[in-house]
């Protein structure tokens, strides 16, 4: 019986194959494909971010509400009912201004974080032939543009005075 050995696979320096089109658009894929990772990892924490500070909003607004109602149950002049209906209207609107502040701060963290995992691939040294050609491909988009657009007058129409 034979006995079961690997052999060794050559690697791309030894086979001079690193720089060929073909591995270079498989490793360009690869690595938009860790780009999108990244990204959507990014947008998870985000979410998962927004999410706490949706849920801790919720429990502090519930507190200050299960407060109140517990002071309306018992007796209360008319002053008092004014002064907890100011008291809420004042936390709650601080409540929603702290709220939205730490929203737009989670929203902009993540904003950063996915644009920081697209920054990687263009600082890289395949990053420069990645920008060759998306430069070449927005030339063509913009060369094409005029195809798309029609014909333009080839002359104007007369005016009457």
């Amino acid at each position: 019986m034979r006995a079961k050995t690997s052999l060794p696979v050559p690697s791309r320096e030894s086979t001079g194959m690193g720089a060929t089109p073909a591995s270079f658009l498989a490793d360009l894929g690869r690595q938009q494909l860790a780009v999108a990772a990244d990204a959507a990892c990014a947008l998870l924490r985000g979410s998962e971010a927004m999410r706490a500070i949706q849920h801790q909003a919720a429990h502090e607004a519930s507190l200050r509400h299960q407060a109140a109602a517990q002071k309306l149950h018992g007796n209360c002049e008319p002053a008092d009912l004014m002064a907890i209906q100011s008291d809420l209207l004042s936390f709650d609107l601080q409540g929603a201004t702290q709220y939205w502040q730490q929203i737009t701060a989670a929203a902009l963290q993540s904003q950063v974080e996915m644009m920081a995992s697209a920054t990687h691939l263009l600082d890289s040294e395949q990053g420069d032939a990645l920008k060759s050609a998306m430069e070449s491909f927005q030339a063509a988009i913009a060369s094409g543009n005029g195809f798309f657009a029609g014909k333009p007058a080839a002359t104007a129409p007369p005016t009457r005075v």
